[in-house]
């Protein structure tokens, strides 16, 4: 844990929530048309489909630990990217009028994946908070 802590940053808040809206999104699509076209039993979209979309994204998480960890599945070989010069952050918000916003492409390997865990993880949370509220009453 103390690894991912110091491995985020400020500037990586920005990639990680685009990141988890899109899985957000792509997953409550998924869980709609499930419930228009596949669902013909006592399953009900919230609650249901709900812990599904939670428990996949969950598991999604936990791959993105583990390749954080040192776990690779390489099938290609990748090319070497160049890194880019990191800019000083402090001083008037003058200076920031040209700042570069920092993409996920920009972020290197290790970054990606903490912004990866982290997305994921709150997507799930998104899902599995409403899911168990459902649950109980």
């Amino acid at each position: 844990m103390k690894r991912i802590r110091s491995l985020f940053k400020p500037y990586m808040i920005r990639p990680t929530l685009y990141r988890s809206v899109t899985k957000f999104a792509i997953a409550l699509a998924a869980v709609l048309l499930w419930d228009r076209f596949l669902n013909r039993g006592p399953f009900t979209v919230l609650r249901d489909g709900g812990l599904v979309a939670g428990m996949v994204l969950l598991a999604a998480a936990w791959i993105g630990y583990l390749r954080l960890d040192g776990i690779r599945i390489n099938h290609l070989p990748k090319k070497e990217q160049k890194k880019k010069p990191r800019r000083s952050f402090g001083g008037d918000i003058a200076d920031y009028m040209d700042e570069h916003i920092v993409s996920f492409d920009e972020l290197e390997q290790d970054e990606q994946m903490v912004c990866g865990l982290a997305s994921s993880l709150l997507a799930a949370l998104a899902f599995l908070i409403p899911s168990l509220i459902a649950s109980v009453f």
